[in-house]
């Protein structure tokens, strides 16, 4: 959604009748920053990211009461939110009216990347009894080493485009012909975020 935003705002109104409506921010704006205020809620201190939450559920979702369980921080969730982060910075930081918001969004990103570059390979399976996590979550949200350096690529391209920092640039000039996309010379369709 953040994408879609970016690439033509103009058609994006402040009237779809959600409680923000009127509130001089485009309303895609408005719940975009609902999922990325519980992205921040996931961020540690010292930049990492939780891996997973698993909630307990009802209808509406306020009135859950069961507990919630939440994975570790690991290298896979830190770099998307730092991805997640720098490209919501790119757009919140670029509207007066959201501007403090998106360079909040800015510094967590950066802080997301310094502690996923220290910590390179920090897994955290979920649903799988050897790590203590049967039942966490639905699916499998760790990567592989292929899907890791995925993760990095996109957010050093969004960190670089945000903040034009040597660092980014020089990690993607490094690495960026171990894309698929690159190695096989087309597209997957199992990409499109990578190739995009």
């Amino acid at each position: 959604l953040p994408i879609s935003f970016a690439e033509n705002p103009a058609i994006w109104g402040d009237d779809y009748n959600i409680p923000e409506s009127g509130n001089g921010v485009p309303d895609l704006l408005d719940e975009i920053k609902w999922g990325m205020d519980w992205l921040i809620k996931m961020q540690e201190a010292d930049g990492s990211v939780l891996s997973i939450v698993g909630v307990g559920h009802a209808s509406p979702p306020s009135a859950a009461t069961g507990q919630s369980l939440y994975g570790p921080a690991n290298t896979s969730a830190t770099l998307a939110a730092a991805a997640a982060f720098a490209f919501g910075a790119k757009v919140f930081g670029g509207r007066s009216a959201t501007a403090a918001y998106g360079a909040d969004l800015q510094v967590r990103a950066e802080k997301a990347w310094i502690w996923a570059v220290a910590n390179p390979a920090v897994l955290f399976r979920n649903n799988d009894a050897a790590y203590g996590s049967s039942g966490l979550g639905a699916g499998q949200q760790e990567v592989d080493d292929y899907g890791r350096l995925s993760l990095k690529l996109a957010a050093a391209v969004y960190l670089f485009d945000l903040t034009g920092k040597a660092a980014y640039q020089t990690f993607l000039t490094g690495n960026y012909s171990q894309s698929h996309l690159i190695l096989w010379a087309y597209a997957t369709p199992f990409e499109p975020g990578l190739q995009q």
